[in-house]
């Protein structure tokens, strides 16, 4: 059995419907023998990421810093925390917990050409001897230890 990670976006078209959700829901059935990983990293991206696009459905979110005066009022949107729980559960995914160094990171995202967050996913993988990530982020692709799916 293999280590894989889950990105972000995986997470998000299995939660919410998209073009891509067909082919997210694809990808985890190709890779169900494998052990599933994905980090504190994704969870915090994906919850941000889901709640800022579910205040913009509303209509209630205004402006850039109205996001925190939502949550501070009404909190994260129960179905969106549930859902990320119950999918955590039911692919039996383990969430680790980065030990990423500041200058790893900034080496890793400077020599690649990655987002912050996108070295921390890297740097996680290499140090928890995961080689293959699920994502349909190309930026992945620049990473040389991982290799990326689809």
């Amino acid at each position: 059995m293999n280590k894989v990670f889950i990105d972000t976006n995986i997470f998000y078209n299995i939660l919410f419907e998209t073009s891509l959700t067909r082919k997210a829901r694809k990808l985890l059935e190709d890779y169900e023998e494998n052990k599933f990983y994905t980090s504190l990293t994704v969870i915090n991206e994906l919850l941000y990421i889901s709640t800022r696009k579910y205040y913009q459905a509303t209509e209630e979110l205004k402006g850039p810093y109205s996001l925190r005066k939502l949550i501070v009022n009404k909190g994260y949107p129960k179905f969106i925390v549930d859902g990320i729980e119950n999918l955590l559960e039911d692919l039996e995914v383990k969430v680790l917990v980065e030990n990423v160094e500041y200058q790893d990171m900034i080496e890793t995202a400077s020599q690649l050409k990655l987002l912050p967050s996108d070295a921390i996913i890297a740097l996680t993988c290499k140090r928890n001897d995961i080689d293959t990530i699920i994502a349909f982020d190309e930026d992945f692709k620049r990473i040389p230890w991982l290799k990326v799916a689809p």
